[in-house]
């Protein structure tokens, strides 16, 4: 496995910094770093829709969850309300 560090946008806009990460295939460790005053989490989803890791809901802080990862492609969102409509997700590819 590896670790996956994603941040969310310092000044509060509905985003992450990193819209493309990769990890390497096995246990892995997603790191989130939330530097804004809006809460923010990291929800990673298969390509079937299914649930695969979730972070906390944080302000102001940072936090982390692992999982474990096979290859292929994921999507990476914010679970708070209006959030990921707003363009706040990712792609995560796992090799």
């Amino acid at each position: 496995g590896s670790t996956v560090s994603i941040s969310a946008d310092p000044s509060g806009q509905l985003a992450y910094a990193e819209t493309e990460v990769t990890a390497s295939a096995g246990n892995d460790t997603v790191e989130f770093d939330n530097p804004a005053q809006l809460g923010h989490d990291v929800v990673i989803e298969d390509a079937d829709g299914n649930e695969v890791a979730r972070t906390d809901v944080i302000t102001a802080d940072t936090t982390s969850t692992t999982a474990d990862l096979q290859s292929g492609t994921y999507t990476f969102f914010c679970s708070v309300d209006g959030h990921r409509a707003a363009g706040m997700e990712g792609t995560l590819t796992v090799k």
